[in-house]
């Protein structure tokens, strides 16, 4: 599990990276450089820093450098649709995702991965605040027959108003367990979840990708009855706490 916890690290970190670097101009594109005061240039950037400045090259040759607070906005000369601002940010969304859970260092079903499928749905307020409900299918180790089936409120915040962004998923409800006679479950009862995330957003179109990072806390008890002897049961009452990887596509 160490060793998949690190893998997931590394991945947030470059996809944070290559979030940082969503600029809506690009070094050496032509420009249209907006001062306070009134005063507009045409220029090529050289380099820009988004919270120092801008070094450009103007049009008889100069090379230049103007600080933050001078700038009142730049506007790109060169037509690029893969690096404009698109996201809907009210509206109807839709997301779907799959999951692995990582198992855990306990006495049941050690260092057993399982797997979650989730859809949910909702409306986007505005960019920091989306509402919505949903349902998963939680498995949380293969080949058990713990099976749980979450029905929850669904929160968003996505932190930056570019293609590429950090997310902050919050998830939270009651989950549904059934008995699986096959698997000698004969009662199960569910219980309270809680699940919060952290990931990317990332995609040129309306259409989105994501990959995220959370740990879910979730509540069961699952009898299991003796199969050569029903008189013989044993009942466990579960606080599982899981990291979970997923992928998924937002509409």
């Amino acid at each position: 599990m160490n060793r998949i916890l690190s893998l997931l690290v590394c991945l947030l970190l470059g996809l944070a990276s290559f979030a940082q670097n969503d600029n809506q101009i690009d070094e050496k594109e032509r420009a249209i450089l907006y001062l306070k005061g009134g005063s507009q240039i045409e220029v090529t950037v050289i380099e820009w820093l988004e919270d120092l400045g801008i070094k450009v090259i103007t049009l008889w040759g100069q090379e230049m450098f103007f600080p933050a607070d001078r700038i009142h906005k730049v506007k790109s000369l060169t037509k690029k649709t893969s690096t404009h601002y698109v996201f809907k940010e009210k509206g109807i969304y839709y997301s779907m995702s799959a999951g692995l859970i990582t198992g855990n260092n306990g006495v049941r079903n050690s260092e057993k991965n399982g797997y979650s499928l989730s859809f949910s749905s909702g409306i986007r307020l505005n960019r920091l605040l989306s509402v919505g409900i949903g349902t998963s299918v939680d498995q949380y180790a293969h080949g058990s027959g713990e099976r749980m089936h979450p029905i929850f409120i669904d929160l968003r915040s996505y932190l930056l108003p570019k293609n590429s962004t950090f997310v902050v998923n919050l998830q939270t409800g009651y989950s549904l367990a059934f008995k699986n006679e096959n698997k000698g479950i004969t009662d199960a009862k569910g219980g309270f979840m809680f699940y919060p995330s952290l990931g990317i957003s990332f995609g040129g179109s309306v259409t989105k990708y994501s990959i995220d990072l959370g740990y879910k806390f979730q509540k069961a008890t699952w009898t299991y009855t003796n199969q050569w002897d029903t008189r013989i049961s044993n009942e466990f009452r579960l606080d599982y706490q899981r990291f979970v990887l997923r992928f998924g596509i937002i509409l």
